[in-house]
């Protein structure tokens, strides 16, 4: 895997700007002399990852240290290390294993954090975009979903999101636009018992999506790379 870079790749070009850490414009193009640097936005204040992987723990920890120095990053490998932390820190972002061990551990995380902590972000992490794993992340109350296989610099720039919007990997985004997609053309469905279903419903309401239009959702999805 390659090292964390200062590279940004803009997904709708795929084109790589440098940053240097002498000052250097988005567009490449040094700062006039005397001119001021644009301020970022702070990512986050506390962050707490709760990883299995030690090398991905520390490959994340990395990460997130470059976005946002100087401020704290705990890592937790089990479930109970991170129920500990989230007990006797502050924490504004938390990144939870999909795949933590026993399967399902990782979504009743997401869930109990999201009860404690409604503020905060809390990101869920695999190394696979399989659909149900990416729907069940949502709808377990997850406001991103990162593969944890892109590159360094992929993961560095969908973080980057946290002080706009939603974190999302472009390959998860597929599957919650086919979501939304279903939701739209079948806006009730009846069970066997008579029951309406909500795990589509709940997915979209978790992540705060109103459908507004077939087109728009297929708009989306043609903007996705293949």
């Amino acid at each position: 895997m390659a090292a964390w870079s200062s590279r940004r790749r803009r997904p709708e070009a795929g084109r790589i700007l440098q940053l240097t850490p002498e000052g250097t414009s988005l567009r490449g193009l040094p700062f006039p002399a005397g001119a001021s640097r644009p301020s970022r936005p702070q990512l986050f204040f506390g962050a707490l990852v709760v990883e299995s992987d030690p090398v991905v723990a520390s490959r994340m920890k990395r990460i997130l240290g470059h976005l946002a120095p100087e401020r704290r990053v705990v890592l937790a490998p089990t479930c109970e290390e991170a129920e500990a932390m989230l007990a006797s820190l502050p924490f504004d972002l938390v990144l939870v294993d999909m795949q933590l061990y026993p399967i399902g551990q990782g979504a009743a995380l997401i869930g109990d954090v999201r009860a404690k902590l409604p503020r905060a972000q809390v990101i869920a992490m695999s190394d696979t975009d399989e659909r149900e794993l990416v729907l069940s992340a949502f709808a377990s109350g997850a406001t991103g979903y990162l593969l944890s296989d892109a590159e360094d610099a992929d993961i560095a720039f969908a973080l980057r999101a946290l002080a706009t919007g939603t974190v999302l990997d472009p390959r998860a985004a597929g599957h919650l636009l086919d979501l939304v997609a279903e939701t739209l053309a079948t806006p009730e469905r009846v069970s066997t018992d008579g029951l309406r279903e909500e795990s589509g419903f709940g997915a979209c309401r978790k992540l705060e999506l109103r459908p507004r239009s077939q087109a728009a959702a297929d708009e989306m999805r043609r903007s996705l790379p293949d």
